[in-house]
């Protein structure tokens, strides 16, 4: 399958498990549809760069920002760098229900942080601890 291909099934399918964290939360499958969809993206991730390091075009290195820029003229890293953001912040959502459903906060205080999470990550993450703090008035996870 190509980078392309699989960056629109990626992109397309990735709201099958944001939507059972948001709609189905209670579910029996919500977490374990969730944990895994992000581990397949990891390990997604995993086979296009180490394509993309095999191959002869590979380009780029860590250890400067230009070489860094070099990397994600490629396809398969940038899609890399997709796949990576995407399955983080559903770990990061995935872990958001599990905790909040073990503290008891309501689901509707969860929602915002949730979406925002599925479209900042960090962003949504900071609102779902200051809920946090709010519900157990402690910082410690």
């Amino acid at each position: 399958m190509s980078a392309d291909d699989f960056y629109w099934y990626a992109s397309i399918l990735i709201f099958i498990p944001w939507a059972l964290l948001i709609f189905a939360p209670r579910w029996q499958y919500t977490e374990p549809v969730s944990f895994g969809a992000a581990i397949i993206l990891l390990i997604a991730a995993a086979i296009f760069t180490f394509s993309y390091l095999a191959g002869e075009e590979a380009v780029g290195n860590l250890l400067s920002l230009e070489g860094f820029k070099n990397l994600f003229r490629s396809k398969e890293m940038l899609l890399t760098g997709w796949l990576n953001y995407l399955s983080f912040c559903l770990l990061v959502g995935t872990w958001q229900t599990h905790d909040a459903r073990q503290l008891k906060i309501g689901h509707i205080f969860l929602i915002p942080s949730l979406l925002l999470t599925m479209l900042t990550g960090p962003a949504g993450l900071l609102l779902y601890l200051v809920v946090r703090f709010f519900r157990t008035k402690k910082w410690e996870l």
